[in-house]
């Protein structure tokens, strides 16, 4: 079954269309802005935009929930996707809130599932746009009595995949414990300085974030590192990637003053500037 999401008909925003979904059906989205946050705890469906559709929400880890108490990071996101064999294609998600120094995180897109997969798709925000659910382990525990059930599960498998798509962001804006495969994706570092992702890999989980033939752009040289470990064993990798200058030439830090060098599993192969300049890495990535 197909559900259309139309600005013009009865089904005019997403959640109606939501609604009416059940596993194995599509969601077809028309062209429009919907002012919405969105959550979807279903799996075995597809989400397709048709035109221009672009959904936001502001969110953001410094306001105040209704329940009294602060946002904090997780329950910020415009779109939440929870479930497995999930494809998404052609939408634009935007936490519009603005810079993180201000409000503090806010996500865009946050999945917890297995083969989560987006085509096409573009994610805006500033600081944690993108959560690669799930949560690490100790924020499960943490956060039992904080957050929905469904969104303190911790799959077996975890793998989300992001293809021919946009990310943008500041600080740590590719976050989380999950696997994720980024292909052909452009991701763009905005003004402020900071970290692209800050993988929270478990020590037996082998996968991580895996980043092939991406284009890493930026508007300020210089001043962005690829990478930090939110968690000990963090693992990323880059894979026959371009960089622009802002990326700085060490590339990686280890978290503060963690020791978190020692145990972080960080690759980069066949990967260069776009100006093919000579560059110095930490000491202490796998190469």
């Amino acid at each position: 079954m197909v559900v259309i999401v139309d600005k013009e008909s009865d089904i005019n925003t997403i959640n109606k269309g939501i609604s009416l979904l059940k596993k194995g059906d599509t969601l077809e989205i028309h062209e429009g802005l919907y002012l919405e946050k969105v959550k979807i705890a279903l799996s075995n469906i597809s989400i397709k935009g048709i035109g221009n559709v672009m959904i936001s929400n502001n969110d953001y880890a410094l306001k105040k929930h209704k329940d009294g108490l602060e946002y904090n990071t997780f329950r910020t996101y415009t779109l939440e996707l929870i479930g497995e064999d999930i494809n998404v294609s052609n939408i634009k998600v935007i936490n519009s809130s603005g810079d993180g120094r201000l409000y503090g995180q806010a996500v865009a897109l946050s999945v917890i599932g297995n083969n989560i997969n987006f085509n096409n798709c573009m994610f805006d925000a500033y600081q944690d746009t993108v959560f690669v659910g799930p949560l690490p382990l100790d924020l499960i525990d943490r956060y039992a009595n904080f957050l929905e059930k469904d969104e303190l599960v911790y799959p077996k498998d975890h793998k989300v995949y992001f293809n021919n798509s946009i990310i943008s962001g500041d600080v740590d804006f590719i976050f989380g414990a999950g696997s994720g495969h980024f292909t052909n994706c452009t991701i763009h570092s905005k003004s402020r300085a900071g970290f692209v992702c800050a993988p929270a890999t478990e020590a037996n989980d082998d996968e991580g974030f895996f980043f092939d033939k991406c284009k890493f752009t930026g508007e300020i040289v210089s001043n962005t590192y690829l990478a930090r470990p939110w968690r000990d064993y963090g693992k990323v990798t880059f894979k026959d990637c371009l960089y622009e200058n802002h990326i700085i030439d060490e590339g990686f830090d280890k978290w503060n003053d963690s020791s978190r060098d020692k145990t972080a599993r960080f690759y980069e192969i066949n990967s260069k500037y776009i100006d093919n300049h000579i560059f110095k890495r930490v000491d202490w990535i796998n190469k």
